[in-house]
């Protein structure tokens, strides 16, 4: 799912899909691509995103990261697709995550497979340790 893209008028989807994936320096074979709901007024519909393969799926969530650096889609973010109820949990994770943030500011926290986890912030710490789980 990509959130935060800003619709236009006659918009491709299909190419905007591409624009995203060409800023994270990816190319993956989409499947099948579209936004999500009604179109409204002051609303940002997010686009779903159906790529060939779970390996392509994987590397496009590794890779989402690099999306605030890019010039045109600073505010534009991915996420896997989430049932309702795994919406809700993540929701209930992360607003943890964001307490454990002000409790413990000297450590930094993630959420990684359903749980948090924190690793104590130091000159050696590689942000790259984070996804060695």
């Amino acid at each position: 799912m990509i959130f935060g893209k800003c619709e236009e008028q006659n918009e491709d989807v299909a190419e905007t899909v591409a624009e995203i994936l060409q800023d994270m320096n990816e190319k993956p074979r989409v499947r099948e691509c579209s936004r999500v709901g009604t179109s409204r007024v002051g609303t940002v519909r997010p686009i779903k995103v159906k790529l060939c393969s779970a390996d392509a799926v994987s590397s496009v969530l590794r890779s989402a990261k690099h999306l605030k650096d890019s010039g045109n889609n600073k505010k534009t973010f991915i996420a896997p697709d989430r049932t309702q109820e795994g919406r809700a949990v993540h929701k209930k994770l992360v607003e943890r995550m964001k307490e454990m943030v002000s409790e413990e500011p000297d450590k930094y926290h993630y959420i990684r497979r359903g749980a948090i986890r924190s690793v104590q912030k130091s000159e050696e710490f590689n942000e790259l340790s984070l996804y060695e789980d």
